[in-house]
């Protein structure tokens, strides 16, 4: 239990580091209130396998979700619809070739954002962020899935991978529930990745990043977050399920009450102010450049990157 405890320690005490850089998947500039699933067969080494891309044959497994269905609420164009196919599946095999983007050269991280904005070009998904408040019930929610990363550019994930501790396995966003957008980041030893997987017992941290989500008046596709709360659960150590053990929660709901209580008082705060979290360029949020059945990306507030994430299941590890 003491190797147990010290491995705990260690990526409690990464996972704090993270927090207070702001290396959750979160926008950039926020400071006090900011805050930002795929199959359910997911690989606990770093670079998961959430598709196999043939690179030779450009041919794709089942686990590639479909490319031929179109968005119900704005359909497209048959050309539309070839054209967003065949980019995708471009993505798919720059995502397979360089590790999500841990492993991207510049090259590559310039050859994905000429895809992504040429799919932000054939984007059929109107007003993105309709039904985030989560104040209307209605089932007319584009964002409202579980989506699992296959590709990012953004500096503050990209550098988890450059850890000698902990090395980021699954990275999630999970909307099921809105207005809660969780963020959710899967670690597991770095020392673990030097083996197959068959040989090593694993171990897991799972990292869970809690927003409310908002739209912004004046841009449809843009949708504004709060940071609520982190919670740390293990889930496996040396092949063992540990996840009955008590997470280590902070709830951050406060400062919030706090920066209410002086707003009026300190001027510049009153944009993080629930009066002020609304307006469109308020800190604190991320644009939908392309969203279909299948397919989401999106850009954080500069000087944030791009994520592209593919819609799975659930997002159990």
């Amino acid at each position: 239990m003491r190797s147990y405890h010290n491995l705990l320690s260690t990526c409690l005490g990464m996972a704090a580091v993270l927090h207070l850089t702001g290396a959750f998947i979160l926008p950039q500039s926020i400071t006090l209130t900011h805050g930002s699933h795929y199959s359910s067969e997911t690989s606990l080494r770093p670079n998961t396998k959430f598709y196999n891309a043939d690179t030779d044959t450009g041919s794709f497994s089942d686990s590639v979700p479909s490319d031929t269905d179109s968005d119900p609420q704005l359909p497209a164009t048959e050309s539309n619809t070839e054209v967003s196919t065949d980019l995708k599946r471009k993505l798919y095999q720059l995502a397979a070739s360089y590790d999500r983007g841990f492993a991207a050269t510049p090259k590559a991280r310039s050859e994905a954002n000429e895809i992504i904005e040429q799919l932000a070009a054939v984007n059929p998904t109107e007003n993105a962020a309709r039904g985030i408040d989560g104040d209307d019930f209605s089932d007319d929610v584009p964002l409202r899935a579980t989506w699992r990363m296959i590709w990012t550019s953004a500096f503050d994930v990209v550098s988890l991978g450059a850890s000698p501790i902990a090395a980021p396995s699954a990275i999630y966003q999970r909307i099921t529930d809105p207005p809660i957008a969780t963020n959710i980041i899967d670690f597991i030893p770095r020392a673990q990745t030097f083996f197959p997987s068959s040989t090593v017992p694993s171990s897991l941290l799972r990292a869970e990043v809690t927003t409310r989500a908002s739209s912004r008046k004046g841009s449809a596709n843009r949708v504004g977050l709060v940071f609520e709360g982190v919670k740390l659960q293990p889930i496996e150590f040396l092949g063992q399920k540990v996840d009955n053990l008590p997470p280590l929660s902070v709830d951050l709901t406060w400062q919030q009450d706090l920066i209410e209580q002086i707003a009026s008082f300190v001027p510049g705060l009153e944009n993080f102010s629930s009066e002020g979290k609304d307006d469109v360029d308020a800190p604190g949020y991320f644009d939908v450049e392309y969203l279909d059945d299948e397919l989401l990306i999106i850009c954080q507030q500069a000087p944030g990157g791009r994520f592209a994430l593919v819609k799975v299941d659930n997002c159990d590890p």
